[in-house]
């Protein structure tokens, strides 16, 4: 099956760029990043907490921080976007808390004035320093995204999924049986399981493994081996964590670690 992806790092930590070439289906998960891209060449079918949406040649796909989604290829053809992710510490940094905090409305849209930019500031990137980078994302969020993007909270989880997550949060390495999430929020085993998909989009083993890749994504940025990634975050082995990364992200474990050892040059 075709699949080719590109990560690159650049001048400014907090942001990364990410190209794919695939026919795959990626499964619901979430990404600790503000990510907004251009879908190059085909188009794909993602449900997010806002519905499900399509999004073909041109298109501006976006998500917000921690919010789940999928991607399925439309007819089973190979599709191809390119992304730009930026660290919700990183936008604060550059257009302020409030910036930061806010969140998508639409998982994809048609502006090709818009997908026009963004690719811009996508190939500008891996050869800008620092001012530049910090003018270009800058200029993106705080300008054209600004209408875009949502000011209000996003919903709360109700206090039994929140009880439920924050078990799967403070300890994502011991994995919790159903029936002990269920006595945390206080449910049945079957009630919890229908809350929790209802509010989080994902059943609780599901989110507890998508959990675990994005905390290995963030040891493996902070110099982990993959062998104490993988241990750190609860995989049975280091092939297991592969196996998810992969699944999730597109990317290997090791395709991330070199794109950030291997920086383009500023």
């Amino acid at each position: 099956m075709l699949h080719q992806v590109i990560c690159t790092t650049n001048a400014l930590p907090g942001l990364r760029s990410v190209e794919i070439l695939t026919q795959r289906s990626f499964p619901r998960h979430a990404h600790d990043e503000f990510g907004i891209g251009v879908m190059l060449e085909g188009g794909h079918r993602s449900w997010s907490g806002r519905g499900q949406v399509e999004a073909g040649p041109c298109d501006i796909i976006t998500v917000s921080p921690n919010e789940l989604h999928d991607g399925i290829p439309l007819r089973g053809a190979s599709r191809r976007w390119w992304m730009l992710y930026v660290e919700p510490t990183l936008l604060a940094e550059l257009a302020g808390a409030e910036m930061a905090r806010r969140e998508f409305t639409l998982p994809a849209l048609a502006d090709p004035q818009l997908a026009r930019r963004i690719a811009r500031l996508l190939q500008l990137l891996p050869g800008a320093g620092v001012d530049e980078a910090s003018e270009g994302v800058l200029d993106l969020f705080g300008e054209l995204l600004d209408q875009r993007l949502d000011t209000s909270a996003a919903p709360l989880p109700s206090r039994s999924v929140a009880r439920m997550l924050e078990r799967i949060h403070d300890d994502p390495r011991n994995a919790p049986a159903l029936a002990e999430l269920a006595g945390i929020a206080g449910l049945t085993p079957y009630a919890a399981l229908r809350r929790f998909r209802r509010e989080t989009g994902t059943t609780p083993h599901a989110y507890l493994l998508q959990y675990r890749v994005r905390q290995a994504h963030k040891a493996i940025a902070e110099g982990r081996t993959l062998a104490d990634a993988a241990l750190l975050t609860g995989f049975a082995d280091q092939s297991h964590m592969t196996r998810a990364f992969a699944r999730q992200l597109g990317l290997t474990p090791g395709q991330w670690r070199s794109s950030l050892r291997h920086p383009p040059a500023p």
